[in-house]
């Protein structure tokens, strides 16, 4: 999977990871999470959640476009999306 940027720094960028000084390979992190069902995902995109920076990731086409830190959506959606992950 192509992405924009291959590497995303854990202070700054929205990416709450356990060590703030290590940062986090974004097509890793795409292989790590969750595949979810995002209603705000638009034109195509694919959502899946990773557990452990508590993130969504939104790729177009093969690409990556954006990452959305859980704790800024709405309580509603935050149970949403981790109510999916939960089950599995």
């Amino acid at each position: 999977m192509d992405t924009a940027h291959s590497m995303i720094a854990s202070e700054g960028d929205g990416w709450d990871d356990a060590d703030p000084t290590e940062a986090l390979d974004v097509e890793q992190a795409w292989q790590e999470a969750y595949p979810i069902h995002y209603p705000s995902a638009h034109r195509g995109a694919v959502a899946r959640y990773h557990r452990r920076t508590d993130t969504v990731l939104l790729a177009r086409m093969g690409a990556i476009v954006t990452c959305i830190e859980l704790m800024d959506r709405p309580w509603s959606e935050r149970i949403y999306i981790r109510n999916q992950v939960s089950e599995q």
